[in-house]
């Protein structure tokens, strides 16, 4: 990332956390962050552990943060953190760059607050008609990744979402949302329709039909793992067990009893590296509010 596109991630970010800022310019932001940013990004557990137990109003943290990529002999030498007094109070100054810290910090809490979202689509501003309301249907958007894993992995992601109105399935839903313009406010002019799906049931339709199509998936790579798990297990069956039976003598006991836990270790190895499985997980997901009645 240049600095302008680490630039415009972070004053996303503090636009969608609904930090204040204070004075913008092309190379730095100053921001004093919001209650949710601070809790992200200000380590200070202690500090909002008493304002959670007291309900004290709480004082966000203010940031001066440079976009500027400094030398790596800059990074080296400089202290990564300093401070300046305003009128408005203590403000930290720091380097925002790719590979710095707090932009991986950034990355991080991005990426948790992200998991699950609640978005509308900005209507075209030349097809508003302040005196009508136009209808959104609510969609829920899942990414899921699946992945296919024996001694070899291979890993697929579907973005798939469901109409919580009618209940229709788009398996390419992600897609259609790239070109779309979308915010966390409502839109004015704009009323939601009735769900006709709870969450809980539009999730379980999505699952379902992730299932339908996992059973129609060819499994040849499933009977080739299942052949070579087999064959492994023969193979330290073949070592071990010879070893174990002639080891009757009774001063071989102890000797024996930790080649044979040596043994059952190695199949329970072979067993998890090789034995064929699906796994599905959700990356993340998301209400989508789009125009029109779907």
């Amino acid at each position: 990332m240049n600095p302008k596109q680490v630039q415009k991630f972070v004053v996303s970010y503090l636009d969608s956390t609904g930090c204040h800022f204070i004075e913008k310019s092309p190379s730095q932001v100053t921001v004093k962050l919001s209650p949710d940013a601070d809790r992200a990004l200000s380590n200070r557990p202690y500090y909002w552990s008493f304002v959670d137990r007291t309900g004290t109003a709480p004082e966000t943290m203010t940031y001066r943060w440079s976009f500027e990529s400094p030398s790596m002999a800059d990074r080296t030498n400089a202290s990564p953190v300093s401070y300046v007094m305003t009128e408005s109070g203590r403000v930290i100054q720091e380097d925002v760059y790719f590979g710095s810290r707090r932009l991986y910090q950034l990355f991080d809490s991005a990426l948790f607050g992200g998991r699950c979202v609640t978005l509308f689509e900005e209507p075209p501003r030349s097809k508003i008609d302040p005196l009508s309301s136009h209808p959104y249907t609510a969609w829920l958007g899942v990414n899921f990744k699946v992945g296919f894993e024996c001694d070899m992995k291979r890993e697929e992601l579907y973005g798939w979402g469901i109409s919580l109105a009618t209940g229709v399935i788009n398996e390419k839903f992600m897609e259609t949302l790239k070109d779309r313009r979308l915010t966390p406010r409502l839109p004015s002019n704009v009323h939601l329709m009735r769900n006709g799906l709870s969450l809980r049931k539009g999730m379980s339709q999505l699952e379902l039909t992730m299932e339908r199509k996992l059973k129609n998936t060819d499994f040849n790579w499933a009977v080739e793992a299942e052949q070579r798990r087999q064959d492994e297990l023969e193979r330290i069956r073949q070592y071990y067990v010879p070893m174990l039976d002639n080891m009757e003598h009774p001063d071989q006991k102890e000797q024996k009893d930790a080649v044979s836990a040596r043994f059952q270790q190695r199949e329970a190895e072979i067993d998890w590296q090789y034995r064929p499985r699906v796994s599905v997980t959700v990356m993340n997901c998301g209400i989508f509010h789009l125009p029109g009645i779907h």
